[in-house]
């Protein structure tokens, strides 16, 4: 009988010690997710704070631009109000010179100027020949002396002398610039391409002749 009360007491404390631990076991885990969702929340909130921080750092990086586009509009109105003021006493000489600089033009052979002896040296290969206007892109001439100021007529005919056989057109436009030209494939070392340009578009590219030679290597 005492043998039988020392096993039931021996039962009831392993019952009991069994249940002690499931409950300690359940209160770590219980503190361990607390603990997790606790750590993920700080994460969480960091990464809010620091995505705040980019906002309010990029928000002042856009007002500082707008701040700088404003005052340069502004400066630039007030520059195009004093030019207009200034031509109201110009010649028609000074017109037609000031007008002439309003207008860029740049004889490139796959994007390199062409020097001003006029001869250009490029590897075989393809090709690209443009002629680009660029124009100031300032409203304050009227538009007879834009006429005057720029290249008559169509500006790529004043490339003359050019043989466009298996040239492919090219042309690109923008607001501010514009480009006109050709494209070649495959052209081989030993190979040679000429042209010549009218007497504008030599003042125009400050070229000393009229004659542009570009030879294959």
């Amino acid at each position: 009988m005492k043998a039988n009360n020392i096993q039931n007491w021996k039962a009831s404390t392993i019952v009991l010690l069994s249940l002690l631990i499931s409950a300690i076991l359940i209160g770590c885990e219980n503190n361990n997710d607390l603990q997790q969702t606790q750590s993920t929340k700080t994460e969480v909130e960091m990464d809010t704070n620091k995505e705040q921080d980019n906002i309010s750092e990029y928000t002042s990086e856009l007002e500082s631009l707008q701040m700088q586009t404003e005052y340069m509009n502004m400066q630039n109105q007030y520059l195009v109000s004093v030019i207009k003021q200034m031509m109201k006493n110009f010649s028609n000489e000074e017109m037609l010179e000031f007008s002439k600089k309003q207008f860029v033009y740049e004889l490139q052979v796959n994007g390199e100027s062409i020097p001003r002896n006029e001869r250009l040296a490029i590897p075989q290969g393809d090709v690209e020949i443009l002629l680009l206007e660029k124009g100031m892109g300032y409203d304050f001439l009227p538009p007879k002396w834009l006429e005057k100021g720029r290249l008559s007529g169509d500006y790529i005919d004043h490339i003359l002398n050019f043989d466009t056989t298996n040239w492919t057109p090219l042309g690109t436009d923008g607001t501010v610039a514009t480009a006109q030209g050709y494209k070649t494939t495959n052209m081989k070392a030993g190979e040679r391409v000429s042209l010549n340009i009218t007497d504008d578009l030599k003042e125009k590219l400050d070229l000393v002749t009229n004659k542009i030679q570009i030879d294959v290597n």
